[in-house]
Formats: C-alpha cells, structure tokens, sequence
C-alpha cells in the first residue's frame, strides 16, 4: 500500500481552475445588476422631473392654450428621454449577452480541452 502525502498545492490549483470563472461570472453579474439598477434609478428620476413639471404647469398656465402647448413639450422631452434610455437598455443587454456568451465559449472550450486531456 503506498501513502501519498496530501498535495495541498495541487488541491488549491484545481479549486482555482475550478472555481476561478464562476467567480468572474458572479463578479460580471453584480457589475450588471448594479449597472441595471442605476438605469432604473434614471429613469425614475426621469418620470419624477416629469410630473414635477407637469403638476407646475397645471399650477402656472395662464390660459389653457398655454398649458396645453407646456404639456405637449413636457411630454415630447419626456419621450426623447426615454428613447434615449432604451438605446442605452439595448446596449446594457447586448453587452451582457456578449458577455455571456464569451464566458460560454471560453468554458465550453476549457471543458473540451480537459476532456481531451483526459482520455
């Protein structure tokens, strides 16, 4: 019976190979999740200025063609506003996709090479 001693080296290095891209993973995903939520925060923030300026308008027009006309442009920036925040939600999840899909590949390869390796 031959005694091998315990190779804590070796036991770190496969817990790093291991673990190592799930961490990456994690790490990309919180970045994501927070990114996500101060886009939120935005547009929150876009909506409140919004009914903010619309409430005032209600309370400054002096007729009702004025407030009208305070209305229509209120609501025409509010909208440029927020097509400008779903281009940014578009890029926010095209990057996360490719994100992703590199984190995929990369470990789908490493899978290929240790099976490789293996047999």
């Amino acid at each position: 019976m031959t005694n091998q001693k315990f190779d804590i080296d070796a036991a770190l290095n496969t817990f790093r190979e291991t673990l190592g891209p799930v961490l990456k993973v994690q790490q990309k995903g919180v970045q994501t999740l927070e990114r996500l939520a101060r886009y939120q925060f935005a547009v929150a923030g876009d909506y409140l200025e919004w009914s903010l300026a619309q409430a005032n308008v209600g309370v400054t027009a002096s007729s009702l063609t004025e407030g009208v006309a305070q209305h229509t442009e209120l609501n025409s920036r509010l909208s440029e506003r927020l097509r400008a925040r779903a281009q940014e939600f578009h890029q926010i999840a095209t990057e996360t996709q490719g994100s992703v899909s590199q984190w995929f590949n990369q470990a789908s390869a490493e899978v290929v090479r240790k099976t490789k390796k293996a047999a």
